[in-house]
């Protein structure tokens, strides 16, 4: 899973929006990338019903990650190329962590799901 730095802008308007149920407008320029964006939104407002302490906990993780970004942003003028690489790498490195931890919290809690209705 990839992600490109529109979606790191896209993280800080989806945690500002209060992780509304809908699905933000994305403006990225590789449309697999958005895709997998959406994925991760989508399965993250999921969680908020599904399962609130795992919804919160992501949601602060991707706070974190957007705040350190946004650091990044203010001062990427000064920041020389080496460095920059090496904040970008590391953003979309978690960035696509969270989210597979994300897909993960949502696979788990439907498999619970599952279990209890064959307990029936």
């Amino acid at each position: 899973m990839r992600f490109t730095f529109p979606g790191a802008a896209i993280v800080a308007a989806f945690i500002l929006s209060a992780c509304q149920a809908t699905t933000p407008t994305h403006t990225t320029e590789a449309p697999i990338a958005s895709s997998q964006e959406d994925k991760c939104y989508q399965e993250l407002a999921a969680l908020k019903d599904l399962d609130p302490l795992a919804y919160e906990k992501y949601r602060q993780q991707m706070q974190t990650i957007d705040e350190n970004f946004g650091v990044y942003k203010s001062n990427e003028a000064l920041i020389d190329e080496n460095a920059s690489e090496v904040m970008l790498t590391e953003v979309n490195k978690m960035l696509s962590l969270v989210c597979v931890r994300i897909n993960n919290a949502v696979y788990s809690n439907m498999m619970d799901r599952v279990q209890s209705l064959n307990k029936l």
